[in-house]
Formats: structure tokens, C-alpha cells, sequence
């Protein structure tokens, strides 16, 4: 049995590595698709993520992200969806919708949801977050970006090659907050949870961008938890306030 056990092993080792390889062909030949025609980068960034693969994660990914959908306008169309993990170069990014019904994930906060309960709920915050935005329709819509000195760049994404990333506006993100924070209530997930993140944030000095401010956003989603029509809590907690 163990020469075949090994077999296996070998198997899922070869299968594991021509998966990286290719990724690292896509990336490549995205790369010298840049250099000769620049603006099939600016259309198309997705090409030059630097996609993870992992098929534990991946599966975990996807799981969650069907959980989102079929609570959300385009339930009718999960099918339409692919989720991705990609390796951030800049670290406090942790979710991304280029539209097309691409959702790209942190792979390191994937990781540590899979085990922590604590991070678990940071990543719905942030995958719930990302499809409000495909959902919404973002990424195809006429919009001011905002561009600051904490703007997110290409590089910032691990971009390969001069590939052209725009910012949402305020409006957009507090939009997809909203309409994430909706997701939430649906599953029926506790939104003062949405709202402990938030306070994190700021606990820890992280006041976000001018696309993405943490006070604004805590504001708003004490607003829409407060709003909700739902049962008093078990534990006989006064409803939060201002």
C-alpha cells in the first residue's frame, strides 16, 4: 500500500505544482501583453494579480461567497462568479472587485479565517464587501476616483507590468457597506459584529482613506444596525447608539 499511497502523493505534488506554473504563465504572458499593447492592461487588470492556489482555501472561499449570493440580487446567478486568492503586496488590502463577477481575497486573511473565528468574521466583513460592489454594478459605472497619498496603486495590488488601477469613491465604498451590511442581516449574522471590526479599526489608529474612512463607516453601520428591523438581543442589551 505504500508504494501506491506515494504514487498519490507524487500525483497531487505534480498536479499542485503545473497549478503554480500556470499561474506563473498567465502572469508572464500578461506581463509582455502589457509591454506591447499598454491598454489591454488598463482594461483588464485581473490578468496580472498574483493569484494563489490553494484548494482547501479555495473551496472555503467559495463556499462562503455562495453563502453571500443567495442572499443577494444575483442569486440567480451564482454560477457567474469566480473567487480568487491573491497575495497583496501591500498588506491592509484585503479585498478587491474589478467587476465581471470577480471577487479577489486576501490569501493570508483566507488563511487565517479557515481556523480563527476572530478573522473569520473580518473576512465575511470583507468578502461580503466585495460583492456588494459587483452587485452594484461599480466597476462599470461613471464615478470621481478618489486619489490620495493612501490611495491603492497597482504596485500596492502586486500588479505586474504598467497596469492602471482606479480608486472607488467615498460614495461607492459607503454603498457597498450598506449593501454589504444587508447581506449580513439576511443570513441573519449579528451586525454589531460589522460594528466591533470597525471599532478595531480605530482602536489601532487605522482611520482608513478618504475612500474608505473608518469613522465614517462605523457611523453608518450603527445607523443601518440600529435601523434594522430585528429581535432584541438574547442577553437584554440596550440597542447601540451614537
Amino acid at each position: 500500500m505504500k508504494p501506491v499511497a506515494a504514487i498519490f502523493r507524487l500525483r497531487e505534488d505534480q498536479a499542485v505544482e503545473m497549478s503554480k506554473l500556470r499561474v506563473f504563465m498567465r502572469r508572464m504572458f500578461a506581463a509582455w501583453l502589457c509591454l506591447i499593447l499598454p491598454s489591454a492592461c488598463s482594461v483588464n487588470p485581473r490578468f496580472l494579480l498574483p493569484i494563489a492556489s490553494d484548494q482547501k482555501l479555495e473551496a472555503f472561499l467559495a463556499e462562503e461567497g455562495a453563502r453571500l449570493l443567495l442572499v443577494s440580487e444575483n442569486a440567480h446567478i451564482p454560477m457567474r462568479y469566480n473567487f480568487y486568492l491573491v497575495k497583496f503586496a501591500r498588506e491592509d488590502i484585503l479585498g478587491l472587485s474589478l467587476g465581471g463577477h470577480d471577487i479577489f481575497i486576501s490569501y493570508e486573511l483566507t488563511r487565517r479565517a479557515y481556523t480563527q473565528q476572530g478573522y473569520r468574521w473580518l473576512f465575511r466583513h470583507t468578502l461580503a464587501h466585495e460583492i456588494a460592489h459587483d452587485v452594484l454594478g461599480h466597476a462599470g459605472m461613471t464615478h470621481e476616483p478618489t486619489f490620495n497619498a493612501n490611495s491603492i496603486t497597482g504596485s500596492d495590488l502586486g500588479l505586474l507590468g504598467p497596469a492602471v488601477f482606479y480608486n472607488y469613491s467615498r460614495t461607492f465604498e459607503l454603498a457597498a457597506d450598506r449593501k454589504a451590511l444587508e447581506y449580513w442581516q439576511r443570513i441573519g449574522w449579528d451586525c454589531r459584529i460589522w460594528i466591533a471590526i470597525l471599532e478595531n479599526f480605530l482602536a489601532q489608529n487605522y482611520l482608513g482613506d478618504a475612500a474608505h474612512p473608518t469613522e465614517e463607516r462605523l457611523r453608518q453601520a450603527i445607523e443601518v444596525c440600529n435601523s434594522a428591523d430585528r429581535p432584541a438581543a438574547a442577553d437584554g442589551r440596550a440597542p447601540l447608539t451614537n
